[in-house]
């Protein structure tokens, strides 16, 4: 019968079409770019030799040599944010990621590793990740409480792990400044932090980025047949300054000892370690570069290498200004180069075109011709057509927020904006940032500062030192039950000596799209330089700080707070404030309450109501409301000041 025969025939002809179209698919996935994307940590401008660095790092050079330097690729000062926006090509104040190091990024951000994934790419992430917690999985947890069985109260906060933002294969620790040796914490604290995927291996053994060099080239070599993104977010040269025996011996110590650091107190000893670690790192770049030839994947791989911020104090980047821990560029600005023979990048060009790790997630996705995923919406721009074509960048600007201060950078211009000055400086003739054109250049300042408000506005930024927005004032409104702290400051009290009571306790997690306010009032006798209230723990701080220092604590009329300002309408008792948190975000803000400073003899009293945090989306978390909440610490009085009192009382109790 002939119905069979036809049926046969049909089917036939379709594994046939389905043949075809499976080896066009296989060509094309043959075709596609791999990317191999390598992230150093901490290693500045002048640490590499290709730059004038005194440590020899050959491999490096050699890729420079090869590629095309990115001059004016950005970053941050600090390195979650950076990986960041690598990540979601999302501003990190958008993603609760800065400005200082920490946050857990969400579930709900889109990353380049998803949007590889989604493109038929195998994925894997090797080394540092930095951008949340370890996952709770039943081995860690059982780490965790033996590593801190002398603190039994200390919570767990456990991550999404790594693999659920889009990587198929991670060997990776968590946090930041871990021990390079086998011993994976952070200053000998907590439990290893090394894991494969969700198997956590704190018996693995071996220099930290010599593992990740292994398990990168195995990915690459398992995944040759299928187009690959591999992340290797290095931990070289970040601290602890550790190397391995052989590293140090191939380093001079007398050569090292002659290398500029960017803190002078760098021992000699520390910078022969820190010449090793960059010496140990150039080895292993070859090594994987090395392994993409043996494997014929050279030719039509992106190579990029690049770090995550300035120097470290051992390190340099020189000639720029500023190391980590700055917005200068020597902070932000990063060595960068990317080569990719058959996209023409090659031949040791230069493209000097404004870009960053903000702008690569659409611009790998660009270079591979991978669709761009569906995200929220991306603060970075796709520069490979400018790049390829050896045009203009698209990128107009780059925003920065850290402690005192904000800044803008352009193709021509970086503007800083501190609580009491600005300074500008023209990048093109002055790239080291010597020459502050301020003052000579009136417009500019305006116009960028316009331009800096825009982005303060558009990420909801409660910047430190910056009056808060018109829509964030409002009058006091104290009732019932408020908190008065009374302290006797004696004579011998200088204005430099400061005592900090602690009052209030809060758990969350602070942003720096957060702000704080609270009502406050003072008794009659109080000095000129009032008692102040701030925050005295948070991210970076110690304990009972205070948190706020000068030009970081500035309230919605313009004054910082640690100045001791009184009540600016003389003819009210109390008054509203509100300071915003981005100093110090994101990240705990576990104890608040207020500062006394001597230069005046007496008995005064500070009073609060209404302190809380308000949220960005207007939503806000109490810290102190009335008696039940007062969490006074464990002050001592000392020969400046004593009497301390801390009560409540009612607020019709409190005069002018």
């Amino acid at each position: 019968m002939p119905y069979p025969n036809f049926k046969l025939s049909f089917i036939a002809s379709i594994i046939a079409a389905f043949s075809v179209v499976s080896s066009a698919v296989a060509a094309d996935d043959q075709t596609k770019p791999n990317v191999v994307y390598i992230m150093s940590d901490d290693v500045g401008w002048g640490d590499l030799s290709v730059h004038g660095g005194g440590v020899p790092t050959p491999n490096i050079d050699r890729l420079f040599s090869r590629g095309v330097e990115m001059t004016q690729f950005m970053g941050w000062c600090v390195c979650s944010p950076t990986r960041a926006m690598l990540l979601t090509g999302r501003h990190p104040i958008r993603v609760g990621t800065g400005p200082e190091v920490g946050g857990e990024l969400a579930l709900e951000e889109t990353t380049i590793a998803e949007g590889f994934k989604a493109n038929g790419y195998r994925t894997g992430v090797f080394g540092k990740w930095h951008n949340g917690n370890d996952p709770d999985t039943p081995k860690f947890r059982a780490a965790f409480a033996e590593a801190f069985k002398h603190m039994p109260n200390k919570k767990l906060e456990g991550g999404h792990g790594v693999n659920s933002h889009g990587f198929d294969e991670a060997w990776i620790y968590y946090g930041g400044g871990s021990d390079f040796f086998n011993r994976r914490t952070v200053k000998g604290n907590g439990p290893v932090s090394w894991w494969h995927n969700l198997e956590f291996r704190e018996q693995d053994k071996g220099y930290t980025d010599d593992l990740v060099t292994e398990r990168a080239i195995e990915f690459i070599r398992d995944s040759k047949d299928k187009p690959f993104f591999c992340y290797v977010p290095f931990h070289i040269a970040h601290a602890p300054l550790q190397a391995k025996d052989g590293d140090l011996a191939a380093i001079d110590p007398k050569l090292a000892a002659k290398l500029h650091a960017a803190s002078e107190k760098t021992t000699e000893e520390d910078k022969h370690v820190h010449a090793a670690m960059l010496h140990s790192m150039d080895l292993n770049v070859a090594a994987i570069e090395a392994e993409l030839e043996k494997l014929g994947l050279s030719e039509n791989t992106i190579l990029v290498f690049t770090s995550d911020n300035g120097a470290m104090e051992a390190g340099s980047s020189l000639p720029l200004r500023g190391h980590k821990h700055s917005i200068y560029d020597g902070g932000v600005r990063l060595p960068t180069v990317f080569r990719w023979p058959k996209g023409g990048l090659v031949g040791g060009r230069q493209w000097d075109g404004l870009c960053g790790a903000l702008d690569m997630f659409p611009t790998l996705m660009g270079m591979t011709g991978s669709t761009m995923p569906s995200t929220q919406p991306l603060d970075g721009k796709d520069v490979w057509p400018a790049l390829r074509d050896n045009q203009p960048s698209p990128v107009e600007s780059y925003y920065f927020v850290w402690r005192d201060e904000d800044a803008i950078r352009t193709d021509k211009w970086k503007l800083h904006r501190f609580f009491n000055r600005f300074e500008l400086y023209d990048i093109v003739t002055d790239d080291i940032e010597a020459n502050n054109v301020a003052d000579a250049n009136p417009e500019v300042v305006k116009s960028l500062t316009a331009k800096m408000d825009a982005w303060s506005e558009s990420l909801g930024l409660a910047l430190g030192h910056q009056p808060a927005p018109a829509k964030y004032h409002a009058p006091a409104a104290p009732e019932g039950e408020v908190l008065a702290v009374t302290v006797t400051i004696s004579e011998n009290a200088k204005p430099r000596d400061r005592l900090s009571i602690s009052l209030a306790n809060w758990n969350g997690t602070q942003y720096a799209t957060d702000w704080v306010e609270y009502d406050i009032a003072f008794s009659p006798n109080t000095p000129k330089r009032h008692p102040y209230y701030s925050t005295l723990e948070g991210n970076n701080s110690k304990p009972f700080g205070p948190l706020f220092k000068l030009g970081t604590g500035v309230d919605q009329f313009g004054r910082d707070q640690v100045i001791g300002p009184g009540i600016a309408d003389g003819k009210s008792v109390w008054e509203h404030r509100i300071v915003g948190l981005s100093s110090t975000a994101p990240g705990p803000l576990g104890k608040h309450g207020v500062v006394f400073s001597g230069g005046k003899a007496g008995t005064f009293t500070i009073y609060l109501d209404n302190l809380r945090i308000r949220h960005v989306d207007g939503s806000t978390t109490p810290l102190w409301t009335n008696r039940k909440d007062t969490r006074a610490g464990n002050f001592k009085e000392n020969e400046f000041f004593k009497d301390i009192k801390v009560q409540t009382v009612n607020v019709a109790d409190v005069r002018q």
